[in-house]
């Protein structure tokens, strides 16, 4: 089997080289898009893709984020794949904990069109701000050394099941092409930094927020701060990564997560009804 990732970027220059790095690890194929960024993230992918054949500079957008902008990706490329072979949707700032081959066999055996991921979250807690105004941490050291506080509280589909004769059809909003249905019954885990440094943290504000506000609430469904001093996480309660360990998931708190959204969700109607 092949494995093709669509990598959709935007402003990610101090990361986007480890990430490339790592997925070509696992995948045939890293096809980056670039979503009009306006740091030195092209330039860092092109100058990858020129001493790896594995990465290919796909092209810049300079056009309002969707989701659906993948599309563009899959529809150049699925048909020189089989169906048999897989996506892997991802973003500028995530490395897989593992080979996903085994699950993918998997779901190919149960005839799956879907493979979710557990999401490690990685915080930028108080420990590390005193790293950061002590002058110990910078962005030339690798994220995985810099972040090391973590919780999976998420789970998405993260790899599909190409289509060779079915393009990504419908609106450019979709977030995956039309036709695939069945969930694997096994997951992988995805390492996720939203959360590097104040330097990322305040840019990636300032990038969400540019946005207008309907994508805003269409795509991210969430207030974002102004200030990256919000985003400063309590280490307490948070896991501890050490390399080389399995990464640690409580259940209970992911279904807990789970239900206060479902509730926060159903709360306006519940006044309104009163």
């Amino acid at each position: 089997m092949k494995i093709y990732a669509i990598c959709l970027v935007k402003n990610e220059d101090d990361i986007i080289s480890q990430t490339l790095s790592h997925a070509i690890k696992f995948c045939d194929k890293v096809i980056v898009l670039d979503n009009g960024s306006t740091d030195e993230t092209w330039s860092i992918v092109q100058s990858l893709a020129k001493y790896n054949s594995q990465i290919i500079p796909f092209g810049q957008l300079k056009v309002p984020f969707q989701n659906g902008l993948r599309s563009l990706v899959y529809n150049e490329f699925h048909h020189t794949l089989t169906d048999e072979d897989w996506w892997l949707r991802l973003d500028g700032d995530e490395f897989l904990l593992q080979d996903p081959r085994p699950v993918i066999q998997k779901a190919l055996d149960e005839k799956s069109d879907f493979i979710k991921a557990w999401q490690a979250q990685f915080y930028f807690t108080e420990a590390d701000h005193h790293t950061w105004l002590a002058g110990q941490d910078n962005q030339n050291i690798p994220i995985f050394k810099r972040r090391r506080f973590y919780c999976i509280d998420w789970r998405e589909y993260r790899l599909f099941r190409n289509q060779q004769n079915l393009p990504w059809d419908g609106q450019i909003s979709d977030h995956w092409p039309t036709g695939l249905n069945k969930v694997c019954s096994q997951y992988i885990y995805n390492r996720h930094y939203q959360y590097r440094d104040p330097l990322q943290i305040q840019k990636r504000l300032d990038t969400r927020n540019s946005l207008n506000k309907n994508t805003l609430e269409k795509e991210f469904k969430h207030v974002l701060s102004k200030d990256w001093h919000s985003e400063i996480r309590s280490s307490k309660g948070l896991d501890y990564y050490k390399d080389d360990e399995p990464m640690k998931l409580d259940i209970f708190n992911f279904y807990r997560k789970r239900l206060s959204l479902a509730l926060l969700k159903k709360l306006p109607v519940i006044l309104q009804s009163k």
